[in-house]
């Protein structure tokens, strides 16, 4: 029996065995069939050749190999190489033969076959040349190409032959002498690619842009070019598209320059006499965005920045980026117009107003909940003599309200939640239809949610059409509520709008202490009326933004993230139109105010200053679509690919989308591993893992924890990268977002390029195919294999293309059902393997060119297609609306600048600081208020022109051109300041006139100034009117702390995504009440002394620094800070310093700062003179009482 039993166990191992053998054979054979396949869907194989591949594979090894065992791994191996060295039917080695004819040659050994393969030679100048005129973009004439080829080919043959080349001259001579500087320094020759390239530029009369493919060596061509310009006497800018970048250029070539005698420099983090030396030298490497920044310091804020240098040359590498992607783009220099911060509260009311609405369903969004009888009265018609009771008293007598509840209402209406709790959704709904009986014109949709949360229509019999308008949708809820119902956006944006402007009132007005009403100084009424619609759409699109996604949380607050594009965080932009309030009020950061912008330069409108000397090059100027968009923006500029000096090895490996976030994260995770662990025809490879977002490179990156032991996470420009871009050795996973693509030069160790290269796993579809480039192009570099693939999220797409992508997923799944040709391929395989024969081997090749035939459109490529449509239609609109409106702009910015030319030729170029702060604010309200983009230029230069000279009129009498009081307080203090302290009181005066209720400052200034006016024989009604106006000053300043507590309520109300305690937004406003609170302080202690003066009949008033009004304990944190700083300081690095500036500890200082903007920019100590007289006068006077 023991015996049995064993036999048994034996027999069910052997089959168990037999059973993982013939599993594993049939893997090994489905994915060989998956490498054939990948001849002809990536590397465009012809089904034939791919067929005849086979054969002749299958042939070799027939008469080589004695174990047929070995077939599937040794043919693996064999398409392994022919697919990492990218062979196509057509390449030849250096005899001459083609791949198939190599496999035949029962001469060439396999590994000799191999080395073969892998064997890559530089591309000649004849090939180059032919590619070049081939290629239908390319607008290069024979004429051009052939200068080409001469200076090309005699300047190789001076390096060549290390000749001096004396007998040389023009572009020959200078391309030498280039070429020469460029391998004494840099200790490499120039390719004939780069040659031709910087030969292309060199013969343009005109601009030009360049395509060099990724890891050609760009920065070498962009720096022999500049130094050809610098060296005909021009002076050159090269914008690259990252600071980093441009510190990195510059270091790399300096000697370059150095040698050649041409001064250069960077523009990034200079100030002063450093900013102006940069500007002096030849040739200047530097970003878009800080060249904009020191255009408009010198434009704008009259700074001399440039000197005499003209703009005559500019050089832009990843001119796609810049010119495209980023051509819209607006830099500015912010604005000091702290009387913004007036809109705070406004801001928060929209943002508490926004989280009271809430999305159920897919199309329906409700609104906050109101009392039944708010809604009746809402909507019963004008003129009915109906009142709050008068609807009350119908649901007491439907019984929803129980009787006598009226009367009890009367006397005490806060009993009304009360008395309601207990009314169901039923009884609303009778009550409803009730009023819809008596009221005829007040009709309603009634729905009720039910318990699995789904939306129930409480009508169930069809509803009568009501004319002329539209039933109210209801959402009735127990307790006697109802929400509004919304079934589009455009309607639920109005509603949130109706409620706001509701409660908003603009002063001068009589004021309430009710908590609900939102007081907004009255100059900003046209712009809240104009942008009110804009901020509320923004608040509900902050909502649906996520982070890490759209922006980051750092030390200085929210900042916004470039995701769809470079990857790169966006650390000095801001988000505009009070979107970047509510994602600070979502995540309780510090609340920085909005700001209005005074001055602005696109990267479009830097670019075409150059005129016709723009020359560009990257790695991926695009489809057709893209390069003819960049010829209509810039003046038909022509365009030029050059080829790689080498074969591109690339193979991409078929992509797949995956159904939901679940299986995406397992296909990456699986794609990962694949190619990390080895298998017997490959050694291990080094993956990079690109993601649209930091946080899905998290969620990857974390699902990798237990399956790759060596990954580093690249997701951030403000974190220290250094180790992510050492050497990869095989096995290393890098996972990243964009910040890994353009730009970003990844080297592999040898052991990863004998396995097949670096394999970079696309984990979403980006918006574009350059962005798509890039991302690959970090593979595949410079003759070297790599490979990539593209793995989608089914719910990562667009809604457009999830249709699309849900097609091709049903055909692909249908044509897997009713194909049975692969299996059959496979089981044909696996029988040649236990007996061959030249009837199966026929049998297999039919089957397999029969597979290889049929026409199956990828999923993937259906959805590229697609989304490249949507890019050209995309760029149609940048064109026909985008770039319009920005040379409008930029037009009617230029008209300002006039203004302002002629305001510094009036003044002797000595303007009054308050009058161009007073004229700046005027046009950054102009533009939010007054610029449409569908008026013409003209109508809007001639409507600015008309508006400025009022302004400018007004200026001229002391009046603020935008009735702002603030301004009247800093035209007071300009006098005051001069001495003329009859005029600075008639403009405190004119302060308190224009609104009474934020005129704190106006009022404590004129109090103190009146009295300073005062000699030592002050009017008594001096004294009266000072300790008057100090106790308006003191009511004024309250009114400002409770907009700081309105701020406070409203901007808390939805949902707590922070944990801490006590959150940097509290910190910040209990800051802000601090200073506040100080002033009251102030103003107490002033009335005090001036009551004590008054009694003297003598005063003395002294100018104080602001920032004694606040005790110096305060400072403290901040000397402390600042001292631990002082090498942060000295770097003078713009990121390091924006986030000290930002440091809680300074929070003080600033809300200091903020006040002295706002007028307040002395405090005052009030004391009595003792004199004989005047204490007779006071002893004499306490005897008589």
């Amino acid at each position: 029996m023991a015996d049995s039993d064993t036999d048994s166990s034996v027999e069910e191992l052997l089959n168990r065995f037999r059973t993982l053998l013939f599993d594993q054979r049939c893997l090994c054979s489905e994915e060989l069939l998956s490498k054939l396949q990948g001849l002809v869907t990536n590397i465009k194989w012809s089904p034939n050749d791919a067929t005849d591949l086979f054969d002749a594979l299958l042939k070799r090894f027939e008469s080589i190999a004695n174990d047929r065992s070995d077939l599937l791994l040794w043919m693996m191996n064999m398409l392994h190489c022919i697919e990492i060295n990218y062979i196509t039917p057509s390449w030849k080695c250096q005899n001459g033969k083609t791949v198939i004819e190599l496999v035949k040659d029962d001469t060439v050994t396999d590994e000799a076959l191999k080395t073969c393969l892998a064997h890559d030679a530089e591309k000649t100048l004849d090939e180059i040349l032919e590619e070049i005129r081939q290629e239908k973009l390319n607008q290069i004439d024979e004429k051009l190409l052939s200068d080409v080829k001469d200076i090309v080919s005699s300047v190789d043959k001076d390096l060549t032959s290390h000749n001096a080349g004396s007998q040389r001259s023009g572009l020959n001579r200078v391309l030498l002498k280039l070429c020469q500087a460029v391998e004494e320094t840099k200790k490499f020759r120039p390719r004939l690619t780069q040659m031709v390239s910087w030969c292309i530029m060199a013969l343009s009369e005109t601009g030009r842009l360049i395509q060099v493919g990724t890891g050609e060596g760009k920065t070498c061509t962009v720096a022999m070019f500049a130094a050809f310009r610098a060296m005909r006497g021009e002076q050159v800018e090269i914008f690259t598209s990252s600071s980093v970048l441009a510190e990195r250029d510059l270091k790399d070539w300096r000697a370059f320059y150095e040698g050649l005698k041409i001064s250069v420099d960077c523009n990034t983090n200079k100030q002063g006499e450093g900013l102006r030396r940069c500007y002096k030298c030849d040739v200047v490497y530097g970003t878009v965005e800080a060249f904009a920044g020191h255009w408009l310091g010198q434009r704008f804020k009259r700074m001399d920045i440039f000197g005499k240098r003209t703009l005559q040359c500019a050089i832009v590498d990843e001119v796609d980026s810049l010119m495209l992607d980023k051509g819209h783009h607006v830099v500015y220099i912010g604005a000091n117009m702290p009387a913004l911060q007036h809109l705070n509260p406004l801001l928060a009311f929209i943002w508490a107003t926004a989280n009271q609405y809430e999305r159920i369903g897919t199309e329906t969004t409700v609104g906050q909940k109101y009392p039944f009888h708010q809604v009746v009265l809402e909507k019963i018609t004008k003129g009915k003599d109906v009142d709050k009771f008068a609807i009350l008293q119908m649901a007491e007598d439907t019984g929803i309200l129980a009787k006598g509840s009226v009367k009890v209402l009367r006397k005490s209406p806060s009993l009304l939640t009360e008395k309601t709790a207990g009314v169901t959704v039923t009884q609303l709904a009778a009550f409803f239809e009730t009023v819809e009986r008596k009221f005829p014109s007040c009709q309603f949709a009634l729905h009720c949610r039910n318990s699995d949360g789904s939306i129930d229509n409480l009508h169930k019999a069809p509803q009568e059409a009501v004319a002329d308008r539209q039933r109210v949708s209801l959402l009735l809820i127990n307790g006697g509520f109802c929400q509004y119902m919304y079934s589009d956006r455009e309607s639920m944006l109005r509603a949130a709008e109706a409620e706001i402007k509701h409660a908003v009132r603009f002063t001068p007005c009589d004021l309430s202490k009710d908590g609900v009403t939102c007081y907004v100084p009255g100059f900003f009424a046209d712009l809240v009326n104009s942008k009110l619609i804009v901020w509320v759409a923004n608040a509900f699109i902050a909502q649906t933004m996520t982070r890490d996604h759209e922006y980051i949380i750092e030390k200085h607050g929210v900042v916004p993230v470039d995701y769809s594009s470079t990857g790169v965080v966006e650390n000095f932009q801001t988000l505009s139109d009070g979107l970047q309030q509510f994602l600070e009020m979502k995540h309780h950061c510090k609340l920085s105010d909005m700001t209005a912008i005074t001055n602005y330069m696109s990267n479009v409108g830097v670019f075409l200053k150059y005129g016709h000397q723009i020359f560009g090059i990257t790695g991926t100027l695009g489809l057709q679509a893209e390069t003819e968009t960049l010829q209509k923006i810039y003046g038909g500029i022509k365009t030029c690919q050059i080829p790689l000096f080498k074969r591109r090895k690339l193979f991409e490996v078929e992509g797949e989308i995956a159904g939901d976030e679940n299986e995406w994260i397992e296909k990456t995770c699986n794609a990962v591993t694949a190619q990390t662990n080895s298998t017997p025809y490959r050694g291990r490879r080094a993956v990079l893992v690109i993601c649209e977002t930091i946080h899905r490179a998290k969620v990857l990156y974390q699902a990798l924890e237990d399956k790759v032991p060596n990954k580093k996470l690249y997701i951030s420009n403000n974190m220290d990268n250094s180790e992510v871009l050492e050497e990869l050795p095989a096995g290393d996973v890098i996972v990243a977002t964009n910040l890994a693509g353009r730009g970003t030069d990844l080297k592999v160790s040898k052991e990863v390029n004998t396995a097949g290269g670096l394999f970079v796993v696309q984990t979403f579809l980006p918006h574009n195919a350059r962005v798509e480039a890039q991302a690959i192009g970090r593979t595949a570099r410079q003759g070297s294999p790599g490979s990539a693939q593209l793995i989608l999220c089914f719910s990562h797409l667009s809604e457009p293309l999830k249709s699309l992508a849900l097609i091709g997923k049903l055909q692909s799944l249908l044509e897997n059902m009713t194909n049975g040709l692969p299996h059959r391929f496979v089981l044909q395989l696996m029988s040649y393997q236990q007996s061959r024969s030249h009837e199966q081997s026929n049998d297999m090749s039919s089957t397999l060119l029969h597979i290889l035939t049929e026409n199956s459109n990828s999923g993937i490529q259906r959805v590229k297609k697609f989304r490249d449509y949507f890019v050209a239609k995309g760029l149609a609109r940048y064109l026909e609306c985008d770039i319009p409106n920005i040379k409008k702009k930029e037009k009617i910015f230029s008209q300002y600048l006039g203004t302002l030319d002629e305001v510094y030729k009036s003044s002797n170029d000595k303007p009054a600081d308050s009058d161009l702060s007073a004229l700046n604010e005027f046009w950054g309200m102009w533009l939010l208020t007054n610029f449409n983009e569908k008026d013409s230029i003209m109508n809007s230069q001639i409507k600015l022109s008309e508006d400025l000279k009022k302004a400018r009129q007004k200026l001229r009498e002391r009046k603020s051109p935008s009735s702002n009081l603030h301004h009247y307080t800093a035209f007071g203090n300009d006098l005051r300041k001069k001495g003329d302290l009859a005029g600075s009181i008639e403009m405190y005066t004119k302060a308190i006139q224009e609104d009474h209720c934020w005129a704190a400052i106006a009022y404590y200034n004129r109090a103190l100034t009146s009295l300073s006016q005062q000699d030592r024989h002050p009017d008594p009604n001096c004294f009266n009117q000072a300790l008057e106006d100090l106790q308006k000053a003191l009511g004024s300043v309250e009114r400002y702390s409770e907009q700081i507590e309105f701020t406070c309520r409203y901007s808390t109300q939805g949902k707590d995504l922070c944990s801490d305690p006590v959150t940097r937004f509290d910190r910040h406003i209990m800051a802000r009440k601090d200073v506040l609170q100080c002033f009251k302080e102030k103003i107490n202690e002033t009335i005090m002394k001036v009551g004590r003066a008054r009694d003297y009949r003598n005063v003395k008033v002294e100018e104080s620094l602001l920032y004694s009004l606040v005790p110096a304990a305060y400072f403290l944190p901040l000397a402390v800070l600042s001292a631990n700083s002082l090498n942060l300081i000295r770097s003078r690095d713009p990121l390091k310093l924006l986030q000290l500036i930002t440091n809680p500890y300074f929070d003080i200082l600033n809300e200091l700062e903020c006040l002295k903007s706002l007028g307040l920019t002395h405090v005052y100590t009030v004391d009595t003179l003792f004199t004989l007289g005047g204490f007779l006068r006071r002893t004499l006077s306490r005897a008589f009482d």
